[in-house]
């Protein structure tokens, strides 16, 4: 037994150490692969590093077969080419030779009965607008990274004074500060970051065009979607900012932030403001909208936000919406396909809910259809103009369709 065992032991012992040499010599081939591979690297640079030289070919003369005679002459290599077209050129091409489609549009908006003018000159779509507290001027917001200020003391002019600014980030909306030459503007930035500034324009002097404020980064990161201004006197107003999530925030005229509150949504669609300063609300996911009123001091100093409504009826999300000028009435347009008329000007502080005034049905919503900003306009609280208030882009140049109320 004792020399069986030791027998089985000593063969153990053999294989384990077949075994641990056959290992010791993979490991060893594969050093050697990797010391040849590091050795070879510097080798193969500097092999690449020198210029090969080509082996010359003996030259094939030119039988009588191989000569062809060209009726047109050859261009001679010292002959300069011709520019190309630049992309300017390209755009005004465009916009001068509109295609079938282009042309249709522009020829039903320009018969429309309440069509007044056209404003050209931007090269990109227009995303945003807004006129000034006097009705004076209008501004524009473009995809070009130009917002412009068309002054309209003759509406039907053909040539249409403005002032234009060069910006270096993407412009979304813009709205009117304390003065007709004073912009906020909220810009897209590199990231999809909004970015928020004031700009003062005295003239389409660069040097005469400065920004007076700038908040980065004013939505933690959030793209924003919608600005818009209300005025408390001749000095002083709010501006009210939109994001794409669930977020909207108040600032002053002078840059600083006032509020930051929660549209209670999945995200927003758009977002008003009351002509006063004193409501707000916003589009979301939801068929309800909540309006918040917004608190001030005997000087008009902001004092605090406080939610104060519901509007409940839609059976679907909203899209849109608008407070009429005297704040006392409200619009709504939701998904379900109708549009609301309700009355605000209620006794909320006694539990006192909104009623809806005139409720009509419409298999498509105009503001619906809107390719850009979704919004609509109040022209009087029994004319509703389901319109978006941004420009429709036909190409490369876009118009602003002015229409009466």
């Amino acid at each position: 037994m004792t020399s069986s065992s030791d027998a089985s032991d000593s063969l153990i012992h053999a294989e384990t150490q077949s075994t641990s040499q056959a290992t010791l010599i993979l490991l060893g081939l594969f050093f050697a692969a990797g010391v040849v591979y590091l050795v070879s690297l510097p080798i193969r640079a500097l092999w690449k590093a020198v210029p090969q030289r080509k082996p010359k070919l003996p030259k094939k003369e030119a039988s009588s077969s191989d000569i062809t005679i060209s009726s047109q002459p050859s261009q001679k290599a010292s002959e300069p080419q011709k520019p190309g077209v630049s992309m300017k050129q390209l755009m005004k091409k465009t916009s001068q030779n509109p295609t079938k489609a282009q042309s249709a549009v522009i020829d039903k908006a320009t018969h429309h009965p309440l069509y007044l003018n056209t404003l050209k000159g931007h090269t990109d779509n227009v995303g945003g607008l807004a006129f000034s507290a006097d009705g004076s001027a209008l501004a524009t917001a473009c995809e070009d990274r130009v917002i412009r200020v068309f002054r309209l003391t003759d509406i039907r002019a053909k040539n249409m004074g403005f002032m234009k600014h060069n910006m270096t980030t993407t412009p979304v909306d813009v709205a009117f500060g304390s003065a007709p030459n004073l912009l906020a503007v909220t810009a897209r930035g590199i990231v999809q970051e909004a970015n928020l500034s004031m700009v003062h324009l005295a003239s389409n002097k660069a040097s005469e065009q400065h920004t007076l404020w700038q908040v980065p980064n004013s939505h933690d990161g959030r793209p924003a979607i919608l600005l818009q201004s209300a005025h408390r006197s001749e000095t002083s107003g709010v501006l009210l900012s939109c994001s794409a999530k669930n977020e909207l925030r108040l600032f002053s005229f002078a840059g600083k932030q006032l509020a930051s509150v929660d549209a209670a949504g999945l995200h927003n669609h758009m977002a008003a403001i009351s002509l006063d300063g004193r409501f707000f609300a916003a589009a979301t996911f939801t068929s309800d909208v909540k309006i918040h009123e917004v608190r001030y001091d005997k000087q008009n100093a902001y004092q605090s936000v406080a939610k104060v409504m519901d509007l409940k009826g839609h059976k679907s999300q909203v899209l849109c919406l608008a407070f009429a000028p005297d704040a006392t009435k409200m619009v709504t347009a939701s998904k379900d396909g109708t549009w609301r008329v309700w009355n605000i000007n209620v006794r909320y502080h006694q539990q006192e809910d909104p009623k809806t005034l005139l409720q009509h049905q419409q298999e498509v919503i105009v503001a619906l259809r809107c390719m850009h900003m979704q919004r609509l306009l109040w022209a009087s609280w029994l004319l509703l103009k389901l319109a978006c208030t941004c420009c429709g882009c036909d190409g490369m140049q876009c118009t602003c369709s002015i229409q009466s109320a």
